[in-house]
């Protein structure tokens, strides 16, 4: 991660040369020239071509060594193959941050990826902030650096605000960058990362986050390069309190069909995302609209301290409208005071609504001073925390509205929201440059308050948890007996050439961890199952123990119930047959004879080791629920108790746990428990294990505990 004065080399540059400058403002080469000088920016300009003595009226130097000053930021438009020189007479000269536009490294293959580490190598060496390859380049609209050919820019100064943008798209980012500032975005930085060859997105986030002017990031996303990064720069942007809203694209889950587990399969690459976010305190926008409605509610100048909302609208059908979304999002329609009604009902007309949501009638046309004094009263209510106005055209009177709705918004500690259906042009204006949000229809206002309210109930968790000392949970330290023992099964198993523990390896496993299992046997022969049964005790059940047979149901090779030591010698020869017949080539290692578990409702734990964030836990109801219903909770470790008691609580089978129409509640805080001992498996044994799969994992009546009755494991 690049040094903070690095970046301000590269986004509050005092110099700025331009290699590969043109002196056609059309071209890419062109166009940061143009900008810088149209825009003005106040800094030192040095053009660096050596065809040319001049551009756009400035001397143009040959190379960077003849530039006579010091340089703080080089914008690279060359090929890529005179990149490397490029970025060596920056080393040379001391330059502290460059961008280059050039493509053709990583993302061309092969060769490029090659001139792509050499550059690397060569930046890092320099000490040089490097943002791309293969990028748009970046602006500063406060400082006015416009070191980027982002066309957005030929359509006049960008809207300056106090929201970052972070793009791992150039083209996109630039539109939306253009589209943002329509909606009433304003920008402070924006950047192109590229193909990220030294800075990577958590950098500048991570950047971002310090500088004042930053209230929120939004950004676009394809893949986190760095897990660790992202989640460390997402942690720091919740403690500050400063909203890091992403859109991430690429929902595949394709990587996920060759898994051997359960768990394998569920957790794909965008639920593990869904749960990063989540956890770590992302806002996750699902379009571009629902990205700058975002943006838009976190730069309010007053955040809600609740759920509660007061609804205000002309329209009684607007006022449902928005109450059906206030319940579809998980906010509160607040119950207005007896005198809080009754003061609304001396104001408004007899005709209108005067409980939430109060519909001030069409009355407004004639009477537009009906909305200000009706909003002073709602706001003063104690259960109103954000007060969401819905308004239509007002051709006549808008201008005088929204000024009415500013000087009672900024008069009040809550926030206020509005909803405006063709808003006249003045109208609009004046809630913008007054910093009222404002939506273009009825829903999209209560859906971006939503978010942010949702992200202020985890940012304050999450600053309880730090200040009671609860971070994470982390369980024993890395390189306890425990994960000894645990590590020597495993190393046992690869030495063997196997991919997967034997159901008795991985239990064995689970009971270091304090994961109860059921008493057990391994038989070689039908004798030794008979008696290994009998010491057991009737019923028993009978399994095939084979690394090569994950999915052992399938292969016939389960039996429960086995009531006499002559039903199991049977049941082993049984099994072995039909285990022969479904892989002839299995390795088996004989049959497992376990006490019978009953009484317990069927659910699924499992961890997964993901290639980008670590360690994964996915927790579902057994049987359908998950694999048919998809039915399942996801979050990456290390885990706490209160995120786990919300994964148990998200499923939509949760009721059956807790005793579902006088059924009998399970014992959940022995569940959340075995949860927490997963995560710390997983966690402890990264390096080791790519699956873990307790499926059935049987939750018994309260204070009954749990029993896992089956278990895979893939090294």
């Amino acid at each position: 991660m690049a040094t903070a004065p690095n970046l301000d080399a590269m986004f509050k540059p005092r110099s700025i040369a331009l290699v590969g400058a043109s002196g056609e403002a059309t071209k890419l080469s062109g166009r940061p020239l143009r900008f810088l000088l149209q825009y003005g920016y106040q800094g030192k300009i040095y053009p660096v071509n050596p065809r040319y003595e001049e551009v756009a009226g400035l001397k143009c130097y040959p190379s960077l060594a003849a530039v006579p000053d010091e340089i703080d930021l080089a914008v690279i438009a060359l090929p890529a193959a005179a990149v490397p020189a490029a970025l060596k007479e920056c080393a040379a000269k001391g330059v502290k941050a460059a961008t280059v536009f050039s493509a053709g490294f990583a993302e061309v293959g092969e060769e490029g990826r090659k001139l792509q580490e050499e550059i690397r190598d060569i930046a890092l060496a320099g000490g040089i902030a490097l943002d791309g390859p293969n990028c748009a380049g970046l602006l500063s609209v406060r400082e006015k650096v416009f070191a980027t050919f982002n066309t957005a820019m030929e359509r006049g100064a960008p809207l300056e605000g106090p929201v970052a943008f972070v793009s791992q798209s150039g083209a996109l980012g630039t539109y939306m960058f253009a589209a943002a500032q329509d909606a009433g975005v304003g920008f402070n930085y924006w950047v192109s990362t590229g193909n990220e060859a030294v800075l990577g997105f958590a950098d500048y986030v991570s950047y971002f986050v310090e500088e004042e002017s930053t209230r929120v990031i939004m950004a676009y996303m394809e893949d986190a390069r760095d897990g660790e990064a992202l989640k460390a720069c997402a942690l720091k942007a919740l403690e500050a309190g400063k909203p890091l809203i992403v859109l991430k694209v690429g929902t595949s889950e394709a990587g996920a069909r060759a898994a051997t587990s359960h768990t394998g399969a569920l957790a794909g690459s965008d639920k593990v995302y869904g749960a990063v976010f989540h956890q770590y305190g992302i806002i996750r926008a699902n379009d571009v609209e629902e990205l700058f409605d975002l943006a838009t509610i976190c730069t309010a100048p007053r955040w809600p301290r609740g759920r509660g909302v007061a609804l205000m609208t002309i329209s009684g059908g607007a006022g449902i409208l928005m109450c059906d979304r206030c319940e579809e999002t998980g906010l509160e329609v607040a119950k207005l005071s007896p005198e809080t009604v009754e003061a609304l009902r001396q104001v408004l007309p007899p005709f209108a609504s005067a409980v939430n949501p109060v519909d001030v009638t069409a009355e407004l046309v004639a009477r537009p001073g009906l909305l200000k004094r009706s909003m002073e009263i709602v706001l003063a209510d104690p259960a109103v925390d954000s007060l969401v106005i819905f308004l239509g055209l007002q051709l006549a009177t808008g201008a005088g509205l929204a000024q009415d709705i500013a000087e009672v918004a900024e008069a009040s500690e809550k926030t206020v929201v509005v909803n405006w259906m063709a808003p006249p042009p003045e109208a609009l204006a004046i809630l913008r440059e007054k910093k009222i949000p404002v939506f273009p229809d009825p829903a999209r206002g209560v859906r971006a308050l939503a978010g942010l309210v949702k992200y202020l109930e985890r940012r304050q968790r999450y600053l309880a948890r730090r200040a009671a000392g609860k971070e994470g949970h982390r369980g024993a330290e890395v390189g306890g007996e425990r994960q000894a023992k645990a590590r020597e099964i495993m190393a046992r198993a690869r030495q063997a050439g196997r991919k997967a523990l034997t159901e008795a390896e991985a239990k064995t496993i689970l009971e270091l961890y304090g994961i109860p299992t059921p008493r057990r046997r391994l038989a070689e022969s039908a004798a030794a199952a008979a008696a290994a049964a009998e010491e057991l005790g009737f019923p028993v059940v009978m399994k095939i123990a084979s690394p090569d047979i994950t999915h052992k149901t399938e292969a016939g090779g389960v039996r429960l119930g086995i009531k006499s030591a002559a039903e199991a010698a049977a049941a082993f020869e049984e099994i072995l047959s039909r285990a022969k017949a479904y892989n002839p080539q299995a390795a088996l290692a004989g049959v497992l004879v376990e006490e019978m578990v009953t009484g317990g409702l069927e659910v699924m734990v499992g961890a997964k080791q993901d290639a980008r964030f670590g360690p994964v836990v996915t927790f579902g109801l057994g049987g359908v629920f998950v694999e048919v219903l998809r039915d399942y909770a996801l979050r990456v470790a290390p885990l706490e108790e209160e995120e786990v008691l919300a994964m148990l609580r998200e499923i939509k089978g949760y009721p059956l746990l807790a005793g579902y129409r006088g059924g009998e509640a399970r014992d959940v805080a022995a569940l959340a428990r075995i949860i927490l001992a997963v995560g710390e498996l997983a966690a402890e044994l990264r390096e080791d294990l790519v699956e873990l799969d307790i499926n059935p994992l049987l939750v018994m009546p309260e204070g009954g505990g749990v029993k896992a009755v089956d278990a895979l494991m893939v090294v």
